[in-house]
């Protein structure tokens, strides 16, 4: 009799053992659950704080007065300086009774397609807020090399500085803008920073 009672006794042991060995395996994940849900830990700070997209917005819609009048210009210029390639004239009236020989209203109209290149790629950088000097290097040495030129042949042509300031507005803007990112890009690193590309 003491041998029949043991082995009807041992049964119910065995499923007290199987949950001692599963909790620990249960605790185990639930608490794997729990530290997967809880935070790491403070994200490190961006030393480039995000500005608000309708700041973001505003700086890119600045550019669009002379990238339409650019690209508008640049356009007309070189088909005007095709045209007059095509027709074997020596000069093209470019307006103003200015005389200007096709391949240099082909060459004109380039630099005003190359500008409104350049003022289209910063509205887009500003837009998707790149950071990388990768990016804005380009930009800066493009445009400043377009303003340099445009401002030397003002100075040759005698245009007066309201109307050079007027025209070519949005180059200059854009040399203050690309600047602005690779200073501000240049000291985060400097610092020890964390900046998006």
């Amino acid at each position: 009799m003491p041998d029949s009672n043991s082995e009807q006794s041992a049964p119910p042991e065995e499923p007290k053992a199987e949950a001692a060995h599963e909790q620990p395996a249960g605790g185990a994940e639930a608490a794997h659950d729990e530290a997967a849900f809880e935070p790491a830990g403070p994200e490190p700070e961006l030393a480039l704080q995000r500005p608000g997209g309708g700041l973001r917005l505003l700086a890119a819609v600045v550019t669009l007065p002379w990238m339409l009048g650019y690209g508008v210009t640049g356009a007309w210029a070189i088909t005007r300086g095709a045209r007059g390639v095509a027709a074997g004239v020596e000069h093209v009236d470019v307006g103003y009774t200015r005389l200007v020989t096709p391949a240099g209203v082909i060459y004109v109209g380039s630099l005003l397609l190359t500008a409104f290149a350049v003022l289209l790629a910063c509205s887009i950088l500003l837009v998707y807020e790149r950071r990388s000097p990768m990016v804005w290097i380009p930009v800066l040495l493009v445009s400043a090399g377009l303003s340099a030129g445009a401002l030397w042949a003002a100075a040759r042509g005698g245009l007066n500085p309201g109307l050079w300031l007027l025209f070519f507005f949005g180059l200059v803007y854009v040399v203050v803008v690309a600047a602005v990112r690779i200073a501000r890009v240049t000291r985060v690193a400097r610092h020890g920073g964390i900046a998006e590309p």
